[in-house]
């Protein structure tokens, strides 16, 4: 590709002014556009190779603002409806300002949600794409820990949670607590298929049904927790 200096530039623009006069004066216009052709080192009229590209894009550009138009449309639908609700009355209005504002960053964490989950929903990625919204600008909403709730078209409901200014969850703490207690759970049933001996054995089971009576105490806690908000939701029926 030749790059044509802010010199040359000057030159073309003082040639072109040329060309106009001697073509009022001479009333053809070939012999300018061959000029004009020959400066500038291509045709005057793009290819159809290159027409076709050009339209592709264009196209491609309208269906990815379409796109995105439609995902903000719906998050702002979801908002302003009863299948939204949070712990803060103020995180509706803040996030509605933020979808006006980062619209397209908004669309992006959609796409990126989709593209990383090939079997989630569209109103799913919705969900999890307003929630990253959320803890994307976690300064602009109370400094409190955010529970965010997403009822679903098709019935059944979500609770999202955001930590709070200083990074603490409960509902993260009751998540990891079940998650820990589940591995425990799975080391020590391990453990007792391996056990070599009564004692062993003995021992193994007796770890097995301590693990086995935790990981059911932190599942009553994460169905307690979810409950409490579901009932607060209004959405207490799904359970």
């Amino acid at each position: 590709m030749t790059t044509i200096s802010p010199t040359s530039n000057i030159a073309l623009e003082i040639l072109r002014r040329t060309t106009a006069e001697s073509e009022e004066k001479a009333g053809s216009t070939d012999s300018a556009d061959s000029i004009l052709k020959a400066a500038n080192g291509v045709s005057a009229e793009p290819g159809k190779a290159t027409t076709q590209a050009l339209g592709a894009i264009n196209n491609s550009m309208l269906e990815l603002k379409a796109r995105a138009d439609a995902f903000i449309g719906q998050a702002l639908e979801l908002v302003n409806s009863d299948r939204f609700k949070a712990s803060d009355p103020n995180v509706g209005a803040t996030l509605k300002a933020i979808l006006t504002e980062q619209g397209e960053a908004f669309a992006g964490r959609v796409e990126a949600e989709l593209l990383n989950n090939p079997g989630l929903r569209h109103e799913e990625a919705i969900f999890n794409a307003l929630t990253a919204t959320v803890r994307g600008n976690r300064s602009r909403f109370a400094e409190t820990e955010i529970v965010l709730g997403y009822e679903l078209k098709t019935g059944g409901s979500q609770l999202h949670y955001v930590a709070d200014a200083e990074g603490h969850s409960s509902g993260q703490f009751l998540a990891d607590a079940e998650s820990e207690a589940r591995i425990g759970l799975d080391i020590a049933r391990t453990a007792r298929l391996n056990a070599k001996g009564d004692a062993a054995l003995a021992a193994a089971l007796k770890a097995e049904e301590d693990a086995e009576r935790i990981y059911q105490r932190t599942q009553q806690s994460v169905k307690d927790w979810n409950g409490f908000w579901q009932k607060k939701f209004g959405w207490d029926d799904d359970q």
